[in-house]
């Protein structure tokens, strides 16, 4: 009877490795708004409620927040934000935030797990931190909603919406090799932003395309080796 005794006592006394344990999350959603946007975000928004909503089923812990940085609009100013530098300006701004949320996310909960889902504007931000120096491994989902640097070329991306061979408007960020496994890349069809076509389908195309981006992340994207997600 003593040896069972000692190792429940043992099996108590040893920390689990789990975030929830360490008091953190299991799931953090980061949503990068577009251009002229607040909060999430229309577009940003409803990715992240659903998906939160959908883990919290799974019996996870799930927080989110969105990256309060510039967001610089470019209709606003009649495209002069593009020419002045403050777009560019605006973008390594949230580029950077957003390492730094990481950074403290590793540091401080190095086990929970993090979605990125950014929308235009967003989507930049994301890929340019990626491709600086972010901690890439702990992010288990990237979502990438109307990419301005989308590159048809880039291969192990998984894409949705428009033609294959429009590519983004304000030229090609490449994501890390082993990112593009757990990334979806999500062009509305007719988005001129993204891919060929009209500046109001990046506006209003994106409205019906919630659920299956949703679907897709927790059937495709979390439950792989790279996104390192497992069942309850």
């Amino acid at each position: 009877m003593f040896v069972p005794v000692v190792a429940l006592v043992v099996a108590l006394l040893i920390p689990v490795q789990s975030s929830a344990a360490a008091g953190c999350d299991d799931v953090h959603i980061i949503g990068i708004r577009g251009s002229g946007q607040t909060g999430y975000g229309d577009q940003v928004g409803n990715v992240v409620t659903d998906t939160a909503a959908r883990i919290r089923q799974t019996g996870r812990a799930v927080a989110m927040h969105t990256l309060d940085y510039p967001a610089i609009s470019i209709t606003d100013s009649f495209g002069l934000a593009l020419l002045n530098g403050d777009y560019s300006r605006s973008v390594m701004a949230g580029a950077e935030m957003l390492i730094s949320d990481l950074d403290s996310m590793r540091e401080q909960c190095p086990f929970t797990q993090n979605i990125l889902i950014g929308y235009s504007q967003g989507s930049q931000v994301i890929k340019t931190a990626m491709e600086d120096r972010a901690p890439v491994d702990r992010i288990a989902a990237v979502v990438l909603l109307a990419d301005p640097t989308r590159e048809v070329g880039q291969v192990g991306i998984v894409r949705v919406g428009s033609d294959l061979d429009g590519s983004g408007a304000f030229g090609s960020i490449m994501l890390p090799e082993h990112l593009r496994t757990v990334a979806i890349d999500v062009c509305a069809v007719g988005d001129g932003v993204c891919g060929r076509g009209s500046f109001l389908a990046h506006i209003e195309g994106y409205e019906d395309l919630s659920a299956p981006i949703v679907r897709y992340v927790l059937n495709e994207l979390l439950p792989s080796p790279t996104g390192f997600f497992r069942p309850a």
